[in-house]
């Protein structure tokens, strides 16, 4: 698998996808920070002014559909300049060509992630200050990332390793991608939602005046909320959102959760890619 390796990462190195993606990444992230100091230069409370904390993770959520164009394109070229099928002719196993696609392909996604945070980082620190926080806090955030973008890769590779239409991948991997962040939103804000809703009244004199909280009907409770909290935890996209408010309770349980998606969805696509016909 050492010469799969090579090759993908001598191609990765003039992959001209990844480098604007990257690029692309961290000009935006930097833009944001910038963006965050000028917000901050109107607002007169200090309480509400954004931090370095809550906007280093900001773009995270969305690294799904980032993530989906750079990796369905990358791999999907295999199939389109017919180097699958040269490399089953002169030996190489499916196991090892899956393998090793799904490293290359996570070693590209990491470098768009660390590009993402190196544009917060590179632009936030001289403006808005350092990370505020325990540092554990922070090292824990960085690798909950990362292993998210693990799984996430895990994810596209099996769509780019059987589908052998790269334009067709390609679309269907960002939709997914998007829904992904839709899917995972959608749970953050029903999760969001007082189990008791305040409202306000008229009273007979005329007065407006704050009534009996009562209860609100769009509050999620019982068994849906504990379905919809595991969700939150083990979704890549939902652990972004989680990461971007500043909400990571269980970060163990979500390293745990990232690696056990990343394996069984290996396991899934090479068992499908051993029976794909290759043509």
């Amino acid at each position: 698998m050492n010469k799969l390796l090579s090759a993908n990462f001598r191609r990765m190195k003039r992959d001209v996808d990844l480098w604007i993606v990257s690029a692309a990444v961290f000009v935006i992230c930097a833009l944001e920070a910038i963006d965050a100091a000028r917000q901050n230069e109107m607002l007169e409370s200090a309480v509400a002014k954004e931090t370095l904390n809550g906007i280093l993770f900001e773009f995270i959520p969305f690294l799904s559909v980032v993530l989906a164009i750079f990796i369905t394109l990358f791999i999907g070229k295999e199939y389109g300049f017919g180097t699958i099928r040269n490399k089953l002719s002169v030996g190489h196993t499916r196991i090892n060509i899956y393998f090793s696609n799904f490293i290359s392909a996570l070693a590209g996604s990491l470098i768009i992630y660390l590009l993402m945070l190196g544009g917060v980082l590179a632009t936030g620190i001289p403006i808005l200050g350092g990370w505020q926080g325990d540092a554990k806090k922070l090292l824990f955030s960085v690798l909950i990332g990362a292993f998210s973008v693990m799984a996430m890769v895990a994810v596209f590779t099996m769509f780019s390793m059987l589908s052998s239409n790269r334009a067709v991948t390609a679309v269907s991997a960002m939709v997914f991608g998007l829904a992904l962040v839709i899917f995972a939103s959608t749970i953050y804000n029903g999760l969001a939602a007082p189990e008791m809703a305040s409202n306000m009244e008229l009273t007979a004199a005329g007065v407006v005046q704050a009534a009996e909280p009562q209860p609100n009907p769009f509050y999620i409770g019982g068994v849906q909320r504990k379905v919809y909290e595991f969700l939150l935890q083990f979704l890549p996209t939902g652990q972004g959102i989680l990461l971007a408010n500043e909400e990571i309770t269980h970060p163990v349980l979500n390293l745990i959760y990232s690696a056990v998606l990343t394996v069984t969805i290996n396991i899934c696509g090479i068992f499908a890619f051993k029976k794909k016909e290759i043509k």
